[in-house]
């Protein structure tokens, strides 16, 4: 009699353990969820160590779990934690774009760019549209990584906002100065002055692009008279020499911001400018710039 109570006893007890076991786990999950909930992520990070210690090696867990986790983690600034949680979850093939847009800033801030640029493609192949920014930072890792037809294929996806910034359409201008796009140069150019009277780029471009224009049109005019020396031909000299002079008052508008926004490059700008003033038959001015040339 007393074994059998013993042994009864000792059943109880079994079935107490095991029923008791994965309430125990269920409680650590809700914790990690709770705290998350209160935006506690250290104590979430806590409890689903707590929780997925149960698990160890090779386990049925969906990798939802993992990435759930993972995102706690990263949140309590566990950043290694985060990363080998989401390569369970990876290892399990669950895929969301709050995974991978974490795995992309996470690469970012290690400067690790070939691992961001493929989080960033993957969130563009498989989540279009659902994080803000992708197309930007992918145009700006393109452009940095001189993958040019990538980068312009990009930027036809970017919002209308993210192509309206300096920096981007800097960016932008560059590529297209690459390729020798002039048409696109002259609309963007103007784009960035619109928006930074000191931008550079725009200075420049507009600049030179006005001296070769009179130039140009200077040499070619001056050609034709000197082939066909007649009144008629020469009134055609004159209204054309106002076109050249106008354009060189836009060029040395242009440069004399240059000269004062990058002192630096000065000497870059001085042959321009020195010519105009030689057009306008300013010698003096001319030979200021000349000596810087010199």
């Amino acid at each position: 009699m007393k074994l059998g109570l013993r042994i009864s006893i000792i059943s109880i007890g079994i079935f107490v353990v095991s029923c008791s076991a994965p309430k125990v786990l269920v409680d650590y999950k809700l914790n990690a969820e709770q705290a998350e909930l209160q935006g506690d992520y250290e104590k979430a990070a806590i409890a689903w160590k707590q929780y997925l210690k149960q698990f160890p090696g090779m386990n049925d867990l969906d990798g939802s779990v993992y990435a759930q986790a993972a995102q706690a983690a990263y949140n309590a600034g566990e950043i290694d934690q985060a990363v080998d949680w989401f390569d369970q979850a990876r290892f399990r093939d669950f895929a969301s774009a709050e995974m991978y847009s974490t795995l992309a800033e996470i690469y970012r801030k290690q400067d690790n760019l070939s691992r961001e640029l493929s989080s960033l493609e993957f969130l563009q192949e498989n989540f279009d549209g659902e994080v803000e920014g992708v197309n930007s930072r992918l145009f700006a890792i393109y452009n940095e990584i001189d993958m040019t037809e990538k980068a312009l294929d990009v930027w036809e996806e970017m919002p209308q906002e993210a192509k309206g910034t300096e920096p981007n359409l800097e960016k932008y201008f560059e590529l297209n100065k690459q390729l020798g796009n002039d048409e696109i140069l002259d609309s963007v150019s103007i784009v960035l002055l619109e928006l930074n009277p000191e931008n550079v780029n725009g200075l420049e471009w507009n600049a030179t692009k006005f001296y070769h224009q009179a130039e140009e049109r200077y040499q070619r005019e001056m050609a034709r008279y000197e082939n066909n020396r007649t009144r008629s031909q020469y009134r055609i000299l004159l209204k054309e020499l106002d076109k050249v002079t106008a354009d060189f008052r836009v060029a040395l508008g242009y440069f004399e911001k240059l000269w004062e926004f990058k002192p630096e490059s000065r000497k870059d700008y001085a042959g321009y400018m020195s010519n105009i003033h030689v057009r306008f038959n300013n010698e003096q001015k001319a030979s200021y710039y000349r000596s810087f040339v010199e």
